[in-house]
C-alpha cells in the first residue's frame, strides 16, 4: 500500500518513541539546511518526483572510456557534469542475463530481474529490454500479478529509447485502467506506473480524468489517480491541461475520502494555474494566467470552503475536513492572486488555536506558503513558539513558517530570542544532568552489568537530547538572521488587495 501523505498528520496514530526521535531528527535536519534560503509565495510550488527503489545488490562499476588526447576545457564555458557510473553487472549477471532470467520459469527470478533491470542505466532503454518489457507486460504471458506488476515498475521507471515502445507501454496500462475490475490491484499497480511517467504519461489523461469518473472501489486507488493527475497534466509549453484540473476540482474533491480530496487539491497546486497562451522559447517565466478557466476552478473551491460574499447571506462551505479546506483555499489563492486576503488568511490563524496538531501544522504550512504577504498574521503564528506542553515538531515547523515570512516576520524577532533564551536554560540543565551521571557511571560496579548498561543508555539519550536541543538553537538564530536580513517586497510584487 502507498504510505500516507507526507501532509497529513494523524495524533491519533501511536509512534513509539524510537520512531519519533528518528523523524524528529529527519524534520531538523531538513529545517536546518532549507529553511533561510528563500521565501515562497503563493505563486510558488515545487514539483515532486516519484523515485523508485531496487534491490540492494553487489555491483561492477562499468570502467571510465579512455579519451585519448584529451583537451583542456575552455574555462570560460561551463563543463558538463560527468557521466555516472552505471554498473555492467548486478549481482554478477549482465544485463543479457538478467533479460534471460526475466523470461525464467520461476517467478522469483523473473520478479527479481524485472526490479533489478532499470539499473544497468542506458543500456536498459535499449529496444531489445523494451520489447521484453512490453511482452511481459501482456496478462497471457505473464500470469503471475506480483511479476506483472514489478515489470510494470520497471517500465514507469526506464523512458525507452523507441517513443513507440513508450507509447505502447502507455496504451497497455490505459486499458487495464479502462478494464480491470474495480478496486482490483491490477488498476491501482497501472496507475501507479501512469504516475511515474511524468509528463510522458499525457495520453492518460482522459483515462484518469472521464472514463472512469465513477470512481473505484478502493480509496487508495482514487488516491492514487488523483495524484496522477498532478503529475501528467503538465506539458512544458502548453501548461497545465485544464480536463485534468476540472477532474480534480470537481470530482476528485468531492471524494467521500478526505485523503483523496487532500491528494486532489495537492495536485492542483502542483500544475499550478492555466495558462493564456504557449510558453515562448526565451520566455524566464510561465505565461499569464488564462483567467476564465482559473475562475472555474476557484469556484469549485468556493464550493468546498463556502463564499462570504454571497448575497442575501454568505454561503456555507461543502468541506468538513479542517486540513483538507487549508488546502482548498490554497488553491484559490494559486488560481486567483485576489484570493490573497484577510477571508483567507483570517481562516488560516483561526486554525491555529485549535487543538489538533495536524492543523495546525497544515495551517502553518499554508501561512508559510503565502510568505511575507501573510505578514498580518505574524502574531497568530509567533504565539505558539511559548505555548506550554507543545509537540517540538509542531515548533520547529512554526519557526520554520516564520522564517519564510521573511520580513513580515521582524515583529517575531523578540519571540524567537526568548524561545533561544528558554532552550539554552534546558540545555544546561542536561548538561548537569549528564554531568552527575557520569559520576553515577562511575561508582557503578563491574559485576553490575544491568545497571551500567541502563545508566549507559539514559546518558546516551540524554546526550542526544542536549545535542538535538542545540542544533535546534542555532536555527532559530540563522532564522532569526535571516528575519532581520530580509528586506519588504516592492510594491509590485506584495499581492493587491481585490
Amino acid at each position: 500500500m502507498r504510505p500516507a501523505s507526507p501532509f497529513v498528520v494523524s495524533p491519533a496514530r501511536g509512534v513509539s518513541p524510537v520512531a519519533l526521535r528518528g523523524a524528529f531528527a529527519l524534520l531538523l535536519a531538513l529545517l536546518v539546511t532549507a529553511v533561510v534560503d528563500a521565501q515562497p509565495t503563493a505563486d510558488a510550488v515545487c514539483r515532486r518526483v516519484v523515485y523508485v527503489t531496487y534491490p540492494t545488490v553487489p555491483v561492477a562499476a562499468q570502467p571510465p572510456k579512455k579519451e585519448a588526447d584529451k583537451k583542456e576545457p575552455d574555462k570560460k564555458e561551463p563543463t558538463k557534469p560527468p557521466e555516472p557510473m552505471w554498473p555492467t553487472d548486478l549481482n554478477g549477471k549482465d544485463i543479457k542475463t538478467v533479460m534471460k532470467d526475466l523470461e525464467d520459469p520461476d517467478p522469483v527470478n523473473r520478479e527479481f530481474a524485472a526490479r533489478s533491470i532499470a539499473a544497468f542505466g542506458p543500456p536498459a532503454r535499449k529496444e531489445a529490454v523494451s520489447k521484453l518489457l512490453l511482452k511481459r507486460m501482456n496478462v497471457l504471458v505473464e500470469t503471475d500479478p506480483g511479476v506483472r506488476f514489478a515489470v510494470y515498475s520497471a517500465v514507469g521507471s526506464i523512458p525507452f529509447e523507441n517513443e513507440a515502445d513508450n507509447n505502447e507501454a502507455l496504451r497497455i496500462l490505459i486499458g487495464v485502467i479502462d478494464n480491470a475490475p474495480s478496486g482490483s490491484s491490477s488498476r491501482y499497480q497501472a496507475v501507479q506506473t501512469i504516475a511515474m511517467f511524468g509528463p510522458r504519461g499525457e495520453g492518460a489523461i482522459l483515462a484518469l480524468a472521464e472514463r472512469i469518473a465513477k470512481g473505484d472501489a478502493s480509496y487508495e486507488t482514487r488516491r492514487t489517480m488523483a495524484g496522477a493527475l498532478g503529475r501528467i497534466a503538465f506539458h512544458e509549453t502548453a501548461g497545465p491541461n485544464m480536463k485534468a484540473m476540472v477532474a480534480l476540482a470537481d470530482h476528485y474533491s468531492k471524494d467521500p475520502s478526505a485523503a483523496v480530496r487532500m491528494e486532489a487539491l495537492q495536485s492542483l497546486m502542483l500544475l499550478g494555474p492555466p495558462w493564456a497562451e504557449v510558453k515562448k522559447k526565451d520566455a524566464k517565466g510561465p505565461p499569464a494566467i488564462k483567467t476564465e478557466d482559473a475562475a472555474r476552478i476557484v469556484k469549485f473551491m468556493k464550493a468546498r470552503v463556502g463564499d462570504p460574499t454571497t448575497k442575501p447571506k454568505p454561503t456555507l462551505g461543502l468541506e468538513k475536513d479542517k486540513q483538507v479546506e487549508i488546502w482548498a483555499r490554497l488553491v484559490m489563492m494559486r488560481f486567483d492572486p485576489k484570493e490573497i486576503n484577510d477571508d483567507n488568511l483570517d481562516a488560516f490563524a483561526k486554525h491555529l488555536t485549535t487543538p489538533e496538531v495536524g492543523v495546525k501544522v497544515q495551517a502553518l504550512q499554508a501561512i508559510g506558503m503565502i510568505g511575507e504577504a501573510a505578514g498580518k498574521k505574524v502574531d497568530a503564528v509567533a504565539r505558539l513558539l511559548s505555548e506550554k506542553n507543545q509537540p517540538m515538531q509542531l515548533t520547529l515547523v512554526t519557526v520554520q513558517t516564520l522564517a519564510s515570512m521573511g520580513a513580515g516576520a521582524k515583529p517575531a524577532i523578540k519571540d524567537l530570542k526568548e524561545l533561544a533564551t528558554e532552550m539554552n536554560k534546558s540545555i544546561d540543565k542536561m548538561k548537569d544532568e549528564e554531568g552527575k551521571m557520569k559520576i553515577d557511571l562511575a561508582k557503578i560496579g563491574i559485576a553490575d552489568v544491568d545497571k551500567k548498561k541502563e545508566t549507559e543508555n539514559a546518558l546516551k539519550a540524554k546526550e542526544y537530547d542536549r545535542k538535538t536541543g542545540e542544533e535546534i538553537v542555532k536555527l532559530i538564530e540563522s532564522v532569526i538572521k535571516h528575519i532581520d536580513e530580509s528586506k519588504p517586497m516592492s510594491p509590485s510584487e506584495t499581492p493587491k488587495k481585490p
